[in-house]
């Protein structure tokens, strides 16, 4: 009885067939080709020829090496070590899946220059993408490298981009400095992931020229950070024309040091418009822009905490939230949404007992339901050691943010130094 293999069968045996052949897994010099077997059916015969004609990896390799090779000759860098492989991998592949091209179709338009204006359709969506994804090392080679510059240039330089700046936005002739430096600026706690602080010295003033030091804290340990600016001194302006208003082809770049800090120091004039001007502090940890794991803070000359033009009343606890014999006076007082600066002093401690305290963003009616969310665990204050009368009195404390909504000090001891005993004295003062 005849037997007929399904075709199932057919075309994995004849590819088999076809490897074995080309392996010399035949000794016999005078076999017959696979195509000369009179038994085999059309598709057995053609089967072979497909595998034979297919693209194998080392051609597609080769194809996208001469492809990147394309690229980075086409590429005006600045730097010795040129655009790093990563980036223009990314562009590669981005390019590719955003415009639909095959690398075959792409590496026609690189080389002969025609139709190249569709690439600049979603140029910034590739580059954006790209930028996101590199890690701090390699973000900063494809900074000194250049050629975001060379974007910049050629989007500005364009009569139907509506983004483009004038020669007279970017002319400084017509700003000054200040008479006067206005006081550093430090970041509004509400628009600030917890325990990092911004400061700006000094601080900016609108409608003038500004050089001066970026500074931070309570961040991750050596990691880079990127600070762009925005031509607007409002958060909300900046959170719906984010791409509108912030230059995020060019931030400046710092790295923080063993203890979570950073400091980058801008020597050229810089421009504040008269509307004002936000810093965006942005980290990526991890390296993924899809994840939101960098800690970053917003700071802006709208909403800039300054110290208030005069001291507030001393601000005095109460008995209702003391521990028994226990008051707590922070003087001058505190003005919610401004910078404070004083001292702390407090009395009926026990002698010797270490006395801190914590900031928080709530009242006497929301600390409860906002405790600990709301507080500031990583920036706590030291006030000072209980003297033989239970008295202590801080040094003078710096210019401290607080928030609009209303601030609290909890101020206490803890004895064993655990805080899962409550075996110390506290005090909870709030400004309402």
């Amino acid at each position: 009885m005849p037997y007929s293999l399904t075709a199932k069968l057919v075309i994995p045996i004849c590819i088999l067939c076809t490897v074995l052949a080309s392996c010399g897994g035949s000794s016999d010099e005078t076999s017959t080709p696979p195509s000369a077997s009179a038994g085999e059916t059309a598709e057995e015969q053609t089967t072979p020829v497909e595998v034979d004609d297919a693209p194998s990896d080392e051609s597609t390799d080769s194809g996208r090496d001469a492809l990147i090779a394309l690229v980075e000759s086409i590429q005006n860098s600045e730097s010795d070590d040129g655009v790093p492989l990563a980036f223009n991998e990314c562009w590669i592949d981005e390019t590719l899946e955003i415009n639909g091209f095959s690398a075959a179709e792409l590496m026609v338009i690189l080389e002969t220059g025609d139709n190249d204006q569709v690439l600049d359709t979603h140029m910034g969506d590739v580059v954006q993408t790209c930028i996101g994804q590199l890690s701090a090392e390699d973000f900063a080679a494809v900074l000194e490298s250049g050629i975001l510059d060379e974007d910049s240039e050629d989007s500005e330089d364009s009569e139907d981009s509506e983004d483009a700046r004038s020669d007279e936005d970017l002319d400084i002739s017509n700003f000054s400095f200040p008479a006067m430096d206005a006081p550093d600026l430090v970041n509004d706690l509400e628009w600030a992931d917890p325990g990092l602080e911004i400061t700006i010295s000094p601080g900016f003033t609108n409608g003038y020229l500004w050089r001066g030091e970026i500074s931070g804290s309570g961040l991750p340990a050596n990691l880079g950070v990127a600070i762009i600016g925005c031509e607007t001194g409002n958060e909300m302006e900046v959170i719906t024309r984010f791409f509108e208003l912030c230059n995020f082809t060019e931030p400046l770049i710092a790295f923080t040091d063993n203890e979570g800090s950073f400091s980058a120091t801008v020597s050229d004039p810089v421009p504040i418009a008269p509307s004002g001007a936000c810093l965006l502090i942005t980290t990526d940890p991890d390296d993924n822009p899809d994840t939101d794991d960098g800690p970053g803070a917003l700071i802006c000359s709208e909403t800039i905490q300054i110290l208030p033009e005069s001291d507030e009343p001393a601000l005095i606890s109460s008995p209702l939230y003391s521990d028994p014999g226990l008051e707590i006076t922070v003087s001058p007082g505190i003005v919610d949404g401004s910078l404070w600066q004083g001292v702390i002093k407090g009395s009926g401690f026990i002698p010797g007992e270490l006395v801190g305290g914590i900031g928080c963003a709530a009242t006497y009616e929301t600390f409860e339901e906002l405790f600990p969310s709301a507080c500031d665990f990583t920036n706590t204050l030291l006030i000072g050691i209980a003297d033989e009368n239970g008295v202590v009195e801080s040094d003078l404390f710096p210019p401290t943010p607080t928030v609009p909504s209303g601030t609290c000090l909890l101020v206490g001891t803890d004895p064993d130094g655990n805080i899962d005993t409550d075996d110390g004295q506290g005090v909870l003062i709030c400004t309402r």
